[in-house]
């Protein structure tokens, strides 16, 4: 029987907090074991997930299996010991930070936010991600991202070589696999078209302060913001003033998000600059027009599906969710994101990811 190329997968970040990259990072490992079961290329791979023994939230998977690590879930870990236990095989990361010590590894770096807006950021994750993000990119094979921008800001603070990355676009279709839950409507007394949606993030990049403002306005009184995420004195803790129409929703589950979607009068999205942007994506699919800044990665992934913002201006981003009232301009907009999100699937990420991965391993 022939000896089946080994893959081993890091699995550190299944035991921090659930956040956008880690997000897809499982996705990925979720779609190699649904490819494996499915009989396809993975099904070749002994693939073995190196899973720290502390409480986690991984999974359970059919093909992959697990390796319990004692100090999975330490940065030392990772760094020194993770190179020892993988050298047997290709090593894959997918949650920004690699190992730099192993020869055969594919790391995957999503955004080069830490130095784009390194304000956004505590400065120990600063500067940790300053030391460690761009050796293990740098000695990795193959760094994988999640758009052409990510890449040439990548390549332009020479955290990777333009050459040696690969884009693999994130999927937006999970929004889809949960029906919606509308109790999150009543639960916060939001009507259905009368609202617009907006993450709450204080990180300076996501830029929100400029939303915000635009709800001060005397035009925007009767609307209603629905914010996500932190509460109103954390956002008003970080120096932002909150106008007395916003509501505060809290963190949401994927079914209560896609009903906030699906009943949303549009998402708005003003980030300076983003890796990829899922939420215009999840909300696209969800027909939930989407007004956003022309930043970051969002002009390549919303393309003409978007209605455009400046980020420095509130009286434009008013116009923009008035012009919105516009039955004809609404119709266009939902359907031209609904063309443009369905071309981002998961399943087609996981095909991306296992192709680059099999060349690997057959190297």
């Amino acid at each position: 029987m022939p000896i089946r190329p080994r893959l081993f997968l890091n699995g550190k970040f299944y035991s921090g907090a659930t956040n956008g990259v880690h997000r897809v990072a499982d996705r990925l490992l979720r779609e190699l074991d649904r490819a494996a079961v499915a009989g396809g290329t993975p099904a070749r791979w002994d693939m073995r997930l190196l899973l720290p023994e502390v409480p986690n939230w991984a999974p359970s998977f059919t093909a992959i299996r697990t390796v319990p690590q004692r100090a999975g879930h330490t940065q030392r870990w990772e760094q020194m010991i993770l190179p020892v236990v993988a050298r047997g095989g290709v090593l894959a990361s997918f949650a920004n930070l690699g190992p730099a010590w192993h020869p055969r590894k594919v790391t995957m770096v999503h955004d080069a936010q830490f130095r784009l807006s390194p304000d956004s950021y505590p400065a120990k994750l600063r500067w940790g991600y300053r030391a460690l993000v761009p050796r293990g990119a740098r000695s990795s094979r193959i760094v994988l991202t999640v758009s052409d921008y990510a890449r040439d800001s990548l390549a332009t603070f020479g955290i990777a070589d333009h050459a040696a990355t690969r884009v693999i676009h994130n999927g937006g279709d999970h929004i889809l696999e949960q029906p919606a839950d509308e109790g999150v409507l009543a639960r916060h007394g939001l009507a259905g078209g009368r609202y617009a949606l907006m993450f709450g993030s204080a990180a300076r990049y996501k830029n929100i302060g400029v939303v915000l403002a635009a709800f001060a306005r005397p035009d925007m009184t009767d609307r209603t913001l629905a914010i996500i995420g932190p509460p109103r004195q954390a956002l008003v803790a970080a120096g932002l003033a909150v106008p007395p129409n916003a509501v505060f929703v809290g963190g949401v589950d994927d079914a209560g998000l896609r009903a906030l979607y699906e009943n949303a009068h549009a998402l708005l999205y003003p980030s300076r600059t983003e890796g990829f942007g899922l939420p215009p994506v999840e909300a696209m699919l969800c027909d939930c027009p989407v007004v956003a800044a022309p930043a970051g990665a969002i002009p390549e992934i919303g393309r003409d599906a978007i209605l455009y913002a400046g980020m420095d201006s509130p009286a434009d981003w008013a116009a923009a969710v008035h012009a919105l009232d516009d039955p004809a301009l609404r119709a266009m907009k939902i359907a031209a994101g609904r063309t443009r999100g369905a071309t981002f699937t998961w399943a087609a990420a996981g095909a991306t990811l296992a192709a680059i991965l099999d060349e690997q391993l057959a190297a």
